[in-house]
């Protein structure tokens, strides 16, 4: 009906658009709406265009003097029918046009639905893949859907999670500054941000193979082709390249005002070793945004100790803890004594690493670790000890209070 309109409008002519049965479904002259026009069903049953003379269009019901076209779709098939009122020769020229242009609105709006709908079957496949259970689910059936997506099962893959850091915050403050604005809406501004964040990730994961979706509301998923399996001899390198490219989307990100935390899963071939990679870049997001209380990028290889941890059962992981460290917990320096604890099992037990990481001269270093064997009777000069006590540690820091978001 606004195409009608406003070309009527621009040409001077009343304009029509009908269906594939030739009723009138827009028009420049609204009270024609519904009506028959008889003139469309020769032009769309022909696909090619008529002119219609005067003493032609009283034998026409709903049609009247004027020029009438068919109108074509994305895929070449004919979907309806547009027609310009006057003299045939004047109105010829702007009839063309305006069928030019109905077709490529049409176009364009067949585009998006063909896109949305695509999008929606890559993320059902997504949510497939998270769900896969090996000798449970039909490997063969998500295999068959994932190539739809250039998966390539020669190819390693490293899946990547990303999570927009604190988004509430920005869709709040959004919403403040639009809520006596005219015009354009806060809910469209925030999806606009987050189609462009997917652009910013198209944009970096832009190799042949790549995958790249929005996952629900703040999120995204990647599933990174790296390179066919035969010519990467070592896997590893893999991590390290999507590394690079994910720091390059963090500080696209935070360009963009915001932050995020990703994370990045182990090499896999083969669509089981990809459904588990996939759940393992959430867990290491999960697990870095844990310990490391902010956004980043976190590896899953750089927190398999912590992976681990976090699937002893609550009560086993409360009696260890306490058990290995209620006595030096119940010290005034304890924060000094764990900072301690981790710079020594992290710096390979040397004093002088330890030393440079804390700031401390080594005498202070030396001082505190006879402090802890006094206080607790454990030897941080014992390997069996600090593995304890830095597990400790790390269950403690599990059991504590994650980044507010």
């Amino acid at each position: 009906m606004e195409i009608a309109r406003s070309t009527s409008d621009v040409i001077g002519y009343n304009v029509i658009i009908t269906d594939t049965d030739g009723v009138i479904v827009g028009a420049s002259d609204e009270n024609r709406v519904g009506e028959l026009h008889e003139a469309s069903l020769a032009v769309i049953a022909e696909r090619r265009g008529s002119s219609t003379s005067e003493d032609e269009a009283r034998g026409l019901k709903g049609t009247l003097p004027g020029v009438t076209y068919p109108i074509s779709s994305m895929s070449g098939s004919v979907v309806g029918s547009m027609a310009i009122t006057g003299d045939a020769d004047k109105v010829r020229p702007f009839a063309l046009i305006v069928k030019k242009q109905i077709e490529i609105l049409l176009k364009e709006r067949e585009f998006f639905e063909h896109a949305a709908n695509r999008e929606h079957i890559l993320q059902d496949f997504i949510q497939d893949l998270s769900t896969f259970v090996p000798g449970v689910s039909n490997e063969t059936i998500l295999l068959a859907r994932a190539s739809e997506f250039r998966y390539d099962r020669t190819w390693i893959y490293v899946p990547v999670a990303v999570d927009l850091y604190q988004f509430g915050r920005f869709a709040l403050s959004v919403r403040r500054d639009y809520v006596n604005r005219e015009g354009e809406k806060p809910e469209t501004v925030i999806q606009g941000v987050k189609r462009k964040i997917l652009l910013e990730i198209r944009r970096i994961f832009n190799g042949p193979k790549d995958i790249s979706t929005m996952e629900s509301n703040n999120r995204f998923v990647v599933l990174h082709g790296v390179r066919p399996a035969e010519s990467y001899p070592a896997p590893s390198n893999a991590v390290t390249v999507t590394r690079e490219k994910t720091e390059d989307l963090l500080g696209r990100i935070t360009d963009e005002g915001l932050n995020a935390a990703v994370g990045i899963g182990s090499p896999a071939l083969g669509i089981a070793d990809l459904a588990a990679s996939y759940k393992e870049s959430w867990r290491a997001l999960t697990l870095g945004k844990k310990f490391m209380q902010g956004p980043g990028v976190y590896c899953i290889d750089d927190y398999r100790l912590e992976e681990m941890i976090s699937t002893v059962a609550p009560s086993v992981r409360n009696r260890f803890v306490l058990s290995s460290l209620r006595t030096l917990r119940e010290e005034p320096d304890w924060n000094e004594l764990k900072d301690t604890i981790r710079s020594w099992c992290e710096s390979g037990f040397s004093l002088v690493n330890t030393a440079k990481e804390l700031h401390l001269h080594r005498n202070t270093v030396i001082y505190r670790l006879d402090k802890i064997k006094v206080y607790s009777g454990h030897d941080l000069r014992n390997f069996r000890t600090c593995l304890n006590l830095y597990t400790a540690l790390l269950l403690d820091r599990f059991l504590g209070p994650g980044s507010k978001e």
